[in-house]
């Protein structure tokens, strides 16, 4: 029996089997009749664990691949990705010798699947940890060709007008609002807007986490002086400070609820509805890119932005600071906005 204790003292019972998924049991005394047949009812149809792969498949590949530390520190909403892209490759190939599989392979599975950029980046997982781990001799992948993406614009970036909207409709003292304000200030994705607190920031006055998707650190000015290109932003920062200390609570999370840490899919649901609510159609990584956007605007370069957003490759923010220099090109020193005014040309 596996048991889950909620708060609020509920108790939930599963039977747990190696190799199978949970099962529901009543809420009832195990000792319970009909409980105890329930069980028994369970254990007959819960299937025994499948057959262990023979050694050096694919499928004791994607095995090894899945309960090793790296794999298991993703974050969940990767793992998952992966992971039914794993099983379709095991379906597939997992009787198949491991040291067998070539470039070739990888590309003509990958762009025959139902998301072919997807099951790339599976296979590119599994190539590289395989190489790391010693499994394999070379990353069979690396010279895989990538399938083409579709293009798309994304998440696009919330306006000013759209943030003061929002904090409009959502006062400080909401969760509503200090949500929206902490993902404003800090640029952080919401799978790890959702882990930090205040253990977190250092004596230095910086936050610095780690981040889940790419295992590499993002650094915000929490309480220090700010850096010359972001005073301009100080009152972003005052006010999304303002409305955390609002929420009063004390927990290694900042966004926490109930006592528990808030899951990235509440966070992004919360935020969307809650921008709906104000006449804003954008999305809580939409708050990401508009930090990285202000931050190109202010005159950050592309190593301080990606420090503050910690994004990976400077590549990603490229876009940003050619965006705010081509704006700035035509821009003459000391200029205001002026309202064009209409003139009529006489011949």
């Amino acid at each position: 029996l596996h048991t889950v204790r909620k708060p609020g003292g509920r108790v939930y019972r599963y039977l747990r089997r190696p190799g199978a998924p949970l099962v529901r049991l009543p809420d009832l005394p195990p000792d319970h009749p009909a409980f105890l047949a329930a069980y028994a009812a369970a254990m007959r149809a819960t299937p025994d664990r499948k057959p262990r792969a023979a050694p050096g498949s694919m499928a004791a590949l994607i095995e090894a691949c899945v309960a090793a530390p790296p794999y298991q520190a993703l974050r969940p909403a990767y793992r998952a990705l992966l992971r039914r892209h794993f099983d379709a490759i095991r379906e597939a190939y997992g009787e198949l010798p491991a040291s067998g599989l070539r470039d070739r392979h990888v590309t003509a599975d990958a762009h025959k699947a139902g998301d072919p950029v997807a099951r790339f980046k599976a296979w590119r997982y599994l190539g590289r940890w395989a190489r790391r781990a010693g499994l394999l001799a070379a990353d069979p992948t690396k010279g895989a060709d990538a399938p083409p993406r579709a293009p798309t614009l994304g998440h696009p970036p919330w306006s000013e007008a759209e943030v003061a909207a929002y904090r409009a409709r959502w006062p400080v003292g909401t969760v509503a609002r200090a949500a929206m304000e902490l993902l404003h200030w800090t640029g952080a994705r919401i799978g790890d807007a959702v882990l930090i607190g205040p253990q977190h920031v250092g004596r230095d006055g910086v936050l610095a986490f780690r981040q889940a998707k790419t295992g590499d650190m993002a650094y915000v000015p929490w309480s220090c002086a700010l850096p010359t290109y972001a005073r301009g932003m100080a009152a972003d920062r005052a006010t999304m400070a303002d409305a955390l200390a609002a929420l009063g609570r004390e927990h290694l999370t900042w966004l926490a609820v109930g006592g528990e840490t808030r899951s990235d899919k509440a966070l992004g649901t919360m935020i969307v509805k809650a921008a709906r609510a104000a006449g804003v159609r954008k999305s809580a990584h939409g708050l990401r890119k508009s930090r990285a956007k202000a931050l190109a605007e202010a005159g950050a370069t592309a190593h301080q932005i990606a420090a503050w957003t910690g994004h990976k490759s400077l590549r990603e923010v490229q876009h940003y600071t050619e965006s705010a220099d081509r704006r700035r090109a035509v821009q003459g020193a000391g200029s205001k906005r002026l309202r064009p005014k209409l003139q009529t040309v006489q011949k």
